[in-house]
């Protein structure tokens, strides 16, 4: 290649007016972008992406690209920026890691972080860094040198630059151990600011691939917080107030707006079941946006059952229309798989292109989404899930029912949310009405603001909500009799919600009423996670329509009603489950105070609960209130010193030995110690090799990222045929981009998530088929999806969904 040949960076497919992107353009591009996201780290997001792509300034990749020489994949060209930053002489532990930070970001802005060590202790990622492979022709490093000065890019006064930077994240760390009783892992924040770096660059570098494409500029999508403050303040105006529990939630809210000029930082809004506290959070994290500036609000539910109640809920305050570009809906995975990669190099047909620029961004000034994105976007290692990470910085977060938070990833929530908070500038709002203090475990790593409590309520506010009566008993019933309960109480209050922790109970329970309502006065609804969301609201809307008309109705569910959905019955009975389940039930008694007499939520334990052992969460807080129960019979189990006793047990229990809230894997390994100082590889390594490991930078990101699930066995999301999910599936198949991306997320509502036993048996009687290549979409055949159960199957699963 001679000194003065163009060299280039991509091309379309020849109808654009300029079908050849200049190298030099897409790598400052990029880098302006990389920049642009967030002030926070900028030069060191930017520095990667400056120079991300310098492995295309090569006559071998120029020929792939402009005469098509060689298969797709064969030229690898993310490599030799990493050399280049790995041949700087850095004098200090900080250059160090930034160094570091930069060699893993670069080169897998592809496919996915690696580990940095091998589990085995045999070699490590910075191996790959020795001269022999610099000097190895598939990369033609030195023909890239020899043509970094075309390109004219300061590297070395970026790097310097991205080097006193890091600064930033020392002294942020330094001042959120001030906020911690023990001392916080530093190897679990750079692990994170690690992930930072990379989003962003993953992002810039597929935005401006996008706008070269398209001939677009990318334009980012900046919230107005002003004008949607103003409409959610004019429709919450309208609320009546006329009675004690609406005075209680207008409180709640108004307490919440003045509690918006708080500083950025992490808080608890404690509020009774019912009290309002969803609009609430929403009243104080717009104006808390406005205020310090803030990009996003990001809320996160646990629960799919109320995901469509709570954007609805979002719509009307804001007078949002359903086709906006405000308030984006992200809680599935419907044909939104992972990268296929070879190498350094995504294999992308013209299809995959269009799937991949279909996944969402978290752009959008509100995103609504469910713990499980939130907790495998940062626990995992790849480009597609990690693009959307650094959308998280500079925003407000709020965690909805934070007490469904599982056990197992506590530790690892607790670090994520204090480096978003105290390194990203993030407000970080855990709600609840039963709070489970997170900040008391062992680790004690959760950062909380000073006054952590974001409002106090009134002692007269908090006896207004009282509007229920527990009456629990340790004697155990049969389902047959549990059932006989619940019809009884029906019959008594006029309408009953009946909850037990097995979708089998459910059935069973649903099953034997159905027996029992012999003359049919009684509706008798059942409702199950094995049915799609549409499905469910359906069902959900029927019961309500039932309440409002006072007709006899009994819902028979799983846990999943329990937070958040904003129905009211006149009686619950509860099968024994942990306190914070049983007063979440409590909270679908008498919800808007209708009765000024307290109603009856029974409990009572299930005899002989087969397959609770599988659910060990609920297994351990059944058996911890039944011994609260059994210790002081009579208990008010409404007061706050009984919540307080019963997570003081909880933590005490869950918490006493074997890393079980740090993600454990197999053997003696877990998440939180493989994502930060990684002692398990470090030591095989030294035992290995008979050498110290010397890098910064040891976690094992792909292993974590390849093991860790919230819901453990879930092999795929399908789509069912209820509704109108077959007509989106024959619209998509012919959709252009734009009207596919729509589809698409109509197809949310329509999926149910499978265990790996229930896909693989559907799967031998030919009961699920590809629905559309294009978006890797699979369908579940209509024989094996009924109106009364959902997918029919009786494995057991948990509620909290993709």
């Amino acid at each position: 290649m001679h000194d003065d040949a163009p060299l280039f960076a991509r091309k379309t497919d020849g109808t654009r007016p300029v079908p050849l992107q200049p190298l030099r353009d897409h790598l400052i591009g990029a880098a302006k972008l990389a920049q642009s996201f967030e002030k926070e780290f900028s030069t060191l997001a930017g520095t990667a992406a400056l120079i991300h792509d310098v492995g295309k300034a090569t006559e071998r990749f120029q020929r792939y690209l402009l005469n098509g020489e060689g298969q797709r994949g064969s030229v690898i060209h993310a490599w030799q920026g990493a050399f280049i930053i790995d041949d700087i002489d850095v004098q200090s532990k900080r250059a160090k890691i930034v160094q570091e930070i930069l060699e893993l970001a670069i080169t897998k802005h592809h496919g996915e972080l690696p580990d940095c060590v091998d589990l085995n202790g045999m070699t490590t990622f910075f191996d790959q860094f020795c001269l022999d492979n610099k000097a190895d022709t598939q990369f033609s490093y030195n023909e890239v040198k020899e043509n970094l000065p075309h390109l004219h890019l300061d590297i070395r006064k970026n790097f310097d630059v991205a080097t006193a930077e890091f600064n930033m994240f020392l002294t942020a760390f330094d001042n959120s151990r001030k906020n911690l009783k023990s001392k916080n892992n530093v190897s679990f924040f750079l692990g994170l600011l690690l992930k930072y770096v990379y989003s962003r660059l993953v992002d810039a570098d597929r935005l401006d691939a996008a706008a070269f494409e398209t001939q677009t500029p990318h334009v980012p999508n900046i919230a107005q917080w002003d004008e949607l403050i103003k409409h959610f303040e004019t429709n919450i105006a309208a609320f009546d107030t006329s009675t004690a529990v609406n005075t209680f939630r207008n409180d709640v809210s108004q307490a919440c707006l003045q509690a918006a000029d708080r500083p950025t930082g992490i808080y608890r809004l404690s509020v009774p079941t019912g009290g309002g506290k969803t609009l609430a959070s929403l009243n104080f994290a717009l104006h808390h946006a406005k205020k310090t500036d803030k990009k996003h609000i990001i809320y996160v539910i646990p629960y799919l059952s109320i995901t469509s109640q709570t954007v609805q809920s979002f719509k009307r305050i804001l007078d949002l229309p359903d086709d906006n570009e405000v308030l984006l809906e992200h809680y599935s995975n419907a044909g939104m798989t992972d990268d296929v990669t070879d190498g350094d190099i995504t294999i992308e047909s013209t299809q995959e292109q269009i799937r991949k620029t279909a996944t969402e961004r978290w752009d959008s000034p509100i995103i609504v989404t469910t713990m499980v994105q939130f907790l495998e976007t940062v626990m995992s290692a790849r480009s597609t899930k990690l693009r959307k990470f650094h959308n998280m910085a500079n925003s407000v977060i709020i965690f909805d029912e934070i007490q469904a938070l599982p056990a197992n990833a506590i530790n690892l929530f607790n670090e994520t949310v204090s480096f978003l908070s105290t390194i990203l500038n993030t407000t970080v709002l855990l709600c609840s009405a039963t709070q489970p203090l997170l900040e008391r475990t062992k680790r004690q790593n959760l950062a909380l603001a000073k006054n952590p409590d974001l409002i106090t309520l009134p002692k007269h506010g908090i006896d207004c909500m009282r509007r229920t009566n527990i009456i629990a008993s340790y004697e155990p019933k049969t389902l047959d009799q549990f059932a006989d309960i619940v019809f009884e109480q029906t019959q008594r209050n006029g309408s009953c919600l009946a909850i037990v922790n097995l979708k089998s109970e459910a059935k069973a329970v649903y099953r034997r009423l159905v027996q029992m309502n012999v003359d049919q006065h009684v509706a008798i609804v059942h409702l199950s996670t094995s049915m799609c969301g549409k499905h469910r609201n359906k069902r959900i809307n029927d019961v309500k329509q039932l309440l409002s008309s006072e007709q006899p109705v009994i819902c028979v569910s799983t846990q999943l009603i329990e937070a958040g959905v904003d129905i009211s019955f006149n009686c619950v009975v509860r099968a024994l489950a942990g306190l914070d389940s049983i007063l979440q039930a409590a909270g679908r008694c008498n919800r808007n105070g209708k009765s000024s007499t307290p109603r009856p939520v029974y409990v009572y334990p299930i005899a002989d609960e087969k397959g609770l052992h599988r659910l060990a969460d609920i297994q351990i807080g059944k058996e911890i209130t039944g011994q609260m129960i059994r210790e002081n019979p009579g208990a008010d189990l409404l007061s706050e010193s009984a919540i307080s006793q019963y997570y003081d047990h909880w933590l005490k229990r869950i918490d006493a030995g074997g890393g079980k809230l740090d993600y454990p894997l197999e053997g003696e390994r877990t998440a939180y110690d493989l994502l930060s100082d990684n002692h398990y590889s470090r030591d095989s390594y030294q035992y290995t090799t008979g050498r110290p490991y010397t890098h910064c930078f040891a976690q094992s990101f792909k292993t974590v990222s390849n093991e860790f699930r919230v819901i453990p066995n879930l092999a795929q999301t399908v789509v069912v045929p209820y509704g109108q999910a077959l007509q989106l599936l024959d619209r998509l198949r012919t959709a252009d981009f734009p009207t596919a991306k729509v589809i698409l997320h109509y197809l949310q509502d329509y999926t149910v998530s499978l265990f790996n036993q229930e896909y693989e048996t559907l799967m031998k009687v030919g009961a699920i088929s590809t629905a559309d290549e294009t978006f890797g979409i699979e369908l579940l055949d209509a024989s094996h999806y009924n109106d009364e159960y959902g997918v029919d199957l009786h494995t057991e699963q948990p509620i909290m969904f993709v």
